[in-house]
């Protein structure tokens, strides 16, 4: 499974990565300009995202319509609030898994 990681967070983003990538092949973007590039390539089956990330580039997102472009693709979003329930600008997908604060890092690779 080709998953795309989005975390600012350098720490928690390699751990999570270091756990995904035992089975799978992980993408991983620090800032908006990398994840919206990747976002535009086919290939991607999952999207595993942390939610204060995105709030940070909501805007631009939006303007992009990011959301749109991830209508086809199942999201794992962790880190988010108990009242989230799933990304602004998007239809929600059969397959997204929501992950509320806090999460542990093994129900995140259980989820996958």
């Amino acid at each position: 499974m080709r998953i795309l990681l989005m975390d600012d967070l350098r720490k928690r983003r390699n751990q999570i990565k270091d756990l995904l990538a035992r089975q799978h092949s992980v993408v991983d973007c620090c800032i908006s300009n990398r994840f919206i590039d990747e976002v535009q390539k086919e290939g991607y089956d999952l999207l595993a995202l942390d939610m204060d990330t995105w709030k940070k580039g909501s805007s631009i997102y939006h303007y992009f319509r990011i959301g749109k472009l991830l209508e086809k693709m199942p999201v794992l979003l962790y880190n988010t609030d108990d009242d989230t329930p799933c990304l602004p600008d998007r239809a929600r997908h059969e397959n997204d898994r929501i992950l509320p604060k806090p999460f542990e890092m093994e129900s995140l690779v259980e989820s996958v």
